[in-house]
């Protein structure tokens, strides 16, 4: 099954310093000293990655499917963020995870996602039949 290496409680915690890189530029606004949200979400995503890719099953990727998310405070570039992600549900090849986000004062946000396992040929394939309608 492809999900025999995963269970319920297994966890990260993952550290890094908020870097310019992570902050908010675009053509239009530019927020320069605190990490973006895109940037957040962007991090928790590829933790859960690590976390997950030597646990599933070669020619396999995780994908999220849902995700529901509280960005509580704002975090200036250059502190240590602490990012806990924690499976809390199984179920055939989708997999329910929470995340709580810590600085050095507290939470700065929290959530839950689910991700389902998928075969990284069949997903490529699926997404080229949607453009040939």
């Amino acid at each position: 099954m492809l999900t025999d290496n995963i269970f319920v409680g297994l966890s990260t915690t993952y550290e890094k310093v908020i870097t310019p890189a992570d902050s908010y530029l675009t053509k239009s606004i530019t927020i320069d000293h605190i990490m973006s949200t895109p940037a957040l979400l962007a991090t928790i995503i590829e933790v859960s990655w690590n976390m997950l890719k030597q646990l599933i099953p070669d020619g396999y990727i995780t994908v999220v499917r849902n995700f529901n998310f509280n960005h509580l405070n704002p975090t200036l570039v250059g502190e240590k963020i602490k990012i806990k992600i924690t499976v809390e549900k199984i179920d055939n090849n989708r997999i329910y995870m929470t995340f709580l986000g810590t600085d050095y004062i507290g939470e700065f946000c929290n959530g839950n996602f689910e991700k389902a396992i998928v075969r990284s040929d069949k997903l490529l394939e699926s997404a080229y039949k949607r453009v040939r309608m």
